[in-house]
């Protein structure tokens, strides 16, 4: 019972992340988890994170999707660091990439795993333009994956 109680905060982590990702990280969560927890159960904890966190993007994704003609983008704040900048530069070409069918899923894929441009931003994105919904979800499951079983491995060696 222990197991699918482990899964089941997994689920409702990855879920809550998605809406909530300032509050909930689910990048932290798996540090914690693979510390704590053993190896034969870390992969069943990620993928359950990553089912939680595709369905609670798929509601943002939806969400945007209904309301795409009420979103503005609003200015920024200027800054003269020229790290911002580039990052700043490479994030705004990655969601222009949006609007591209094949193009916009490797943004995704892109902002899953290294959260370059960030996903919550791409998810709204996403959904206010032509993504494609099965592609944007797919994306995001395996870019999530990686990097969550990525980090859980990590951490499982330092321990």
């Amino acid at each position: 019972m222990g197991d699918l109680a482990l899964l089941g905060a997994a689920f409702a982590f990855g879920f809550g992340s998605a809406l909530l990702p300032v509050f909930l990280n689910a990048e932290l969560y798996i540090v914690g988890n693979a510390a704590l927890v053993s190896e034969s159960i870390i992969v069943a904890v990620v993928l359950t994170l990553s089912v939680g966190t595709v369905i609670g993007k798929a509601m943002v994704f939806e969400l945007a999707r209904k309301g795409r003609k009420s979103i503005r983008v609003g200015e920024r704040k200027p800054t003269s660091n020229r790290w911002i900048l580039k990052l700043r530069a490479a994030g705004d070409w990655l969601i222009a990439l949006l609007d591209r069918p094949y193009a916009g899923g490797l943004t995704v894929l892109a902002s899953s795993l290294f959260g370059v441009p960030p996903l919550a931003v791409v998810t709204i994105v996403a959904g206010a333009s032509n993504q494609s919904r099965y592609l944007f979800l797919l994306m995001v499951f395996i870019g999530r994956t990686i990097q969550f079983l990525a980090i859980a491995f990590f951490v499982a060696k330092a321990f």
